[in-house]
């Protein structure tokens, strides 16, 4: 790990501006993060832990002698549980996107995602200059909420410590 850069040193000027080019104050990025986390607590979160379930299946009673009736029964109810147990949560990304639905803007999404871009860049000993993807940090096989939770607060501090605090100018 870089001991060398905070944080705060490794989030460039430009990260406070939005995709619009208005500017975007500290608040409203650790506001957007914090909107993030809260639809994943209340959706929750589905990570990308590849780890096979000890639960047995439907598709786990056929055999070589099943008649037909017991496959397509068998594959019909994998497929409703494979349907069901997807529907629950959400990924970080999802929750970025859909907190600018949800008191938030896109702004705000893209000068919240520079602040865990770097998080993750002080985390890895990364430069100013070098891409990281929290989506990408996000997926990786057995990452846990805790740790999911633990990135948006870190970076929601981040925005609030080091973010632009002026009033953003009236839309024209």
């Amino acid at each position: 790990m870089n001991t060398t850069n905070s944080p705060a040193d490794l989030i460039s000027s430009y990260a406070w501006a939005g995709f619009s080019g208005q500017p975007v104050t500290g608040e409203a990025a650790a506001d957007h993060l914090a909107i993030a986390l809260k639809i994943l607590e209340r959706e929750g979160w589905v990570g990308r832990d590849t780890t096979p379930s000890a639960e047995s299946t439907a598709l786990d009673d056929i055999t070589s002698r099943s008649t037909f009736r017991e496959m397509l029964f068998g594959l019909v109810s994998a497929v409703r549980d494979l349907l069901s147990s997807e529907s629950g949560g959400m990924s970080l990304d999802e929750a970025m996107l859909r907190a600018s639905a949800e008191g938030s803007d896109s702004d705000a999404r893209c000068a919240a995602e520079h602040c865990l871009q770097a998080i993750l860049r002080a985390r890895f000993g990364r430069s100013v200059t070098d891409w990281v993807s929290y989506n990408a940090w996000a997926d990786r096989q057995r990452r846990t909420f805790d740790e999911v939770r633990e990135l948006l607060i870190e970076a929601a501090d981040l925005a609030r410590t080091h973010g632009p605090t002026a009033k953003l100018p009236a839309q024209r």
